[in-house]
């Protein structure tokens, strides 16, 4: 095979025995070193033969000390298996690259990003297999029993794919073909009369089959997938922030909204997630407190909790740990993009260097099941405002703050009494408590009068400690917004609702 795409398989198979055949003599210099070290030190009486901390453990050494993979567990001889692994990846990718070359050659388009992917080769059979069955949905008699069971067969085909094949797949589909089946999947209507008459796909599953396609799929077809399937992408026209070009309650200016890739990584820069600051989080200009109070909340008391629920795909796509309406623990896969001002500064939840929370806040909108209308933001009864949604930024403004803990945690909140007394008790014990504050103009005038702007009314707060009998609380909007500290009896005047989250131990 000749070069292709700056690759020569040729060469690099080549490369691959070489580090083989080099990890296969690293066990018989280990065994060698071993010996030689070994007769040394008896030779000397006990002295150490080498001060090497590399070396030393092989001194003794009569047969080899293995690890958990069955190969040596100290250099040299561990290079057996560490050069065979990285030999059989390179053989595997090598595959996948000529595969892949063989698909563009028949006019496929193949994301650059996943030619050297190591995965199994691509198999265009499974793509030609994929196209006609997605094309025979098109007026296809589905018989009594409904349409799900011809929709699972395309579900299986799909989610059975490699990354290769799907993008191969997603390119020669007709538009036609994939609407069609998202609107399949998404009508779970049967004829009411037969119990065995059964369409769509549940929404769970369905939800799974979308984030599994998203997972793997090129960058270079997202924008496809997401026209086709409305779910992967949560829209942002009906949020206050896009119809009112503000955030209501801190006039944070929101104009100029569009989707873009925010200039932060996942994370800040050398961290690998490990600095997950609860201080650090800012809510964004969405009217969503209600759930950015009960993530940062369970940030500050379990941050590796936080951490351990979301991780990035190869191809740039973020998975997130989410629990859905009915309790079911759900990793849903968003794109890296996020709604924008004009200005290129994210208008969703962020933290200090790093979009982590961000993508949980992505995931949530897309699941999230309690949105009835009627919340109070003020616009009662205005239908571009009041109105019921599912899966969009719009869905998740304005809500109560019992609503938002069980998708974090996976567990309902407690109410507790409120008063700083329980609210501490309940703090103290290692649970993140979350409260919230009443409506009114006098009481919002005369909350800013203690504490300035960072007190709003229709706003939830977590409790970040106490001090001298008084109660700290965190304000989800974050820096450079200050923390409120309450006497108890301004805590019961302007505070209540108090919910106590339960979260898993890590």
């Amino acid at each position: 095979m000749t070069e292709f795409r700056g690759f020569d398989s040729t060469e690099i198979r080549a490369l691959a025995a070489s580090l083989r055949k080099l990890g296969g003599d690293a066990r018989g210099l280990h065994r060698d070193l071993a010996s030689v070290l070994t007769e040394a030190t008896q030779l000397m009486k006990g002295k150490p033969a080498t001060t090497d901390p590399l070396l030393q453990p092989l001194v003794g050494q009569v047969f080899f000390m293995p690890s958990l993979f069955g190969g040596p567990a100290q250099m040299p001889g561990v290079l057996d298996d560490e050069l065979g692994n990285m030999a059989g990846s390179m053989d595997r990718r090598s595959k996948q690259l000529d595969e892949c070359e063989m698909l563009i050659e028949h006019g496929y388009a193949v994301d650059p990003a996943l030619l050297f992917a190591d995965e199994a080769p691509a198999d265009e059979q499974h793509i030609k297999d994929a196209l006609k069955q997605i094309k025979e949905l098109d007026g296809k008699d589905f018989g009594t029993n409904g349409n799900r069971d011809d929709l699972k067969k395309v579900e299986s085909m799909l989610d059975g794919m490699t990354s290769a094949e799907l993008d191969a797949f997603f390119d020669r589909v007709p538009e036609a073909d994939l609407k069609r089946y998202n609107d399949l999947i998404n009508n779970t209507d049967d004829s009411g009369w037969k119990w065995w008459d059964e369409n769509g796909l549940p929404e769970g599953e369905r939800r799974d089959h979308l984030s599994r396609i998203l997972a793997k799929l090129g960058p270079a077809h997202w924008a496809k997938a997401q026209a086709a399937f409305p779910g992967m992408q949560p829209g942002f026209d009906t949020t206050d922030a896009y119809l009112d070009g503000k955030n209501s309650q801190s006039g944070a200016d929101a104009k100029g909204m569009h989707w873009g890739i925010p200039s932060d990584p996942l994370f800040a820069p050398g961290s690998n997630g490990q600095d997950i600051n609860a201080a650090d989080i800012n809510q964004g200009r969405f009217g969503d407190c209600w759930y950015i109070a009960s993530l940062t909340s369970t940030a500050q008391v379990n941050p590796q909790f936080i951490r351990d629920g979301i991780k990035q795909n190869p191809n740039g796509t973020v998975n997130v740990r989410i629990w859905d309406k009915d309790g079911n623990q759900r990793w849903v896969t968003v794109t890296p993009d996020v709604p924008l001002d004009k200005d290129g500064t994210p208008m969703t939840a962020h933290a200090k260097g790093a979009m982590w929370p961000a993508y949980y806040e992505k995931a949530f909108a897309l699941v999230y099941g309690g949105d009835d209308g009627g919340a109070p933001d003020g616009h009662e009864g205005d239908k571009r405002y009041d109105r019921t949604e599912h899966g969009t930024y719009g869905a998740i403004e304005w809500d109560y703050n019992e609503k938002a803990p069980p998708y974090v945690t996976g567990h309902d909140s407690k109410g507790i009494d409120n008063s700083v007394d329980s609210v501490r008790t309940s703090f103290n014990s290692g649970h993140p408590v979350i409260v919230s504050t009443g409506s009114g103009d006098d009481v919002n005038k005369k909350g800013q009068d203690k504490w300035g702007t960072t007190f709003s009314t229709r706003h939830v707060y977590f409790v970040k400690g106490f001090e001298n009998g008084n109660i700290v609380l965190g304000n989800p909007w974050g820096p450079p917004n200050k923390d409120i500290v309450a006497t108890p009896d301004e805590y019961k005047e302007f505070f209540g609702n108090p919910q106590a989250l339960e979260v898993p131990k890590s």
